[in-house]
């Protein structure tokens, strides 16, 4: 059974943001909360069937984040090849955009990767929270992750010449730096492509329902705001983000404690090569029968809703977590490839992921009991649920949805004819 690895995650503070500091293999990551005094296991103490791990240790706040402005960017004296930085995504496992800025820092150069980790664009910044919000908000489908170099002073010609030193790495700029189109796209605000004075502000608005439903798309739990101004011309652009007071700062605090509490991110293989993605922890209810949860799914930059029912036979009877299950179980669904969006009409063979009883799982997938097997326990659903198996098949045997819907159609076209002519 392929290893699956759960990393807590947990939120940075850092005057005026709080910050988050990831690397290639782990999400490292820690808050000035009291809280951050102690260690979370997501699956600590488990059966050796489910193979998870925890890799959080207990380190120091202060030398965290010395570590974290270490790998933020260069310093006041160095300048780093593009190569080495760190690559960051530019939304976190809570959904907010945490750049981390390295004290005294006054301005930035920094780039920004696709969904491929592609460069895109490179840029400068004397507020780069603010600038990688403003990109996200023109290219939701272009901006993923991002990587910085810090500068202690605005120094327009040694941020030239570390942009030009990286074109020069890279083999030349990218294209949001070398294509007239492209470096409109990410230096301007979105024109809505009005056709006339009337229709500026309907296209605008229709453009900016549509930036804001791919930014909530892909997980991003930011307030983004357009410009009202620019919307009267047809454009769309948001809003810098304001200054938090103290107050605000605070409630942030607790708000990225309370997400950093039911957030996991789960390493696992598929296909034999690395991924993750991030489970959040909506809503528990305890059930009569164990537990059902609400929860999203954000795996390769998509997130999805789901509920799962769990039945207690599925954790207690093994000594697990009912948590961890539901990890598990999606590790599974996610490893066997399965659609994340099952809304409408479905054909039989569709399982239907979005809502779902993990006794269906068991039903429908034999081999899901292999996760018990390492556990000397038989998983005993045959006594615990009524097991309805399929001993016929009826009805239409079409290919896929579009197949089943046209048959429809094409019946209440029939029963049409027929009525018409009674």
């Amino acid at each position: 059974m392929n290893q699956v690895h759960t990393t807590g995650a947990n939120g940075l503070a850092h005057a005026p943001r709080p910050c988050i500091v990831r690397s290639h293999t782990s999400q490292a990551q820690v808050h000035k909360h009291s809280q951050s005094n102690h260690t979370q296991k997501f699956l600590a103490s488990q059966p050796p069937a489910t193979k998870f791990a925890t890799h959080l240790c207990q380190r120091d706040a202060t030398q965290d984040l010395l570590s974290a402005r270490a790998a933020a960017g260069a310093t006041a004296t160095t300048s780093q090849s593009l190569a080495s930085i760190e690559l960051n995504t530019i939304i976190n496992t809570q959904g907010l955009i945490q750049p981390l800025i390295p004290s005294g820092s006054e301005a930035a150069v920094f780039a920004v990767y696709n969904d491929r980790k592609q460069l895109q664009y490179v840029g400068f910044s004397k507020d780069l929270y603010n600038s990688l919000r403003t990109l996200l908000g023109r290219r939701p489908d272009k901006a993923f992750f991002y990587k910085a170099t810090h500068l202690p002073t605005l120094d327009q010609k040694q941020m030239v010449d570390i942009r030009t030193a990286w074109f020069e790495e890279c083999g030349g700029p990218p294209p949001g730096n070398k294509l007239a189109l492209e470096r409109t796209a990410w230096q301007s605000p979105v024109d809505a492509g009005a056709i006339s004075e009337r229709g500026k502000l309907q296209a605008a608005e229709e453009q900016l329902k549509a930036l804001q439903a791919q930014i909530v798309q892909r997980g991003c739990k930011e307030d983004f705001q357009p410009d009202p101004e620019l919307m009267k011309n047809g454009k769309v652009d948001f809003l810098p983000a304001k200054a938090m007071t103290p107050e605000e700062l605070a409630e942030q605090q607790k708000r990225i404690a309370e997400l950093a509490k039911a957030t996991r991110v789960v390493e696992f293989e598929v296909d034999g090569s690395p991924a993750q993605y991030e489970l959040f922890f909506v809503h528990s209810y305890p059930t009569n029968g164990g537990m059902m949860y609400d929860l999203t799914i954000t795996y390769e930059e998509q997130e999805t809703r789901h509920r799962i029912i769990l039945g207690r036979e599925y954790y207690e009877d093994f000594g697990m977590q009912p948590e961890n299950v539901v990890a598990m179980v999606f590790t599974f669904l996610l490893q066997k490839k399965e659609p994340r969006h099952t809304e409408g009409l479905m054909l039989s063979s569709q399982f239907p992921i979005n809502y779902f009883s993990i006794s269906e799982l068991d039903q429908v997938f034999p081999d899901f009991q292999e996760l018990y097997a390492s556990t000397g326990k038989r998983l005993e659903g045959d006594g615990k649920f009524w097991r309805f198996n399929k001993l016929h098949d009826y009805g239409y045997k079409g290919e896929d949805a579009q197949a089943l819907s046209n048959m429809f159609k094409l019946k209440e076209e029939a029963d049409e004819e027929v009525a018409s002519t009674a």
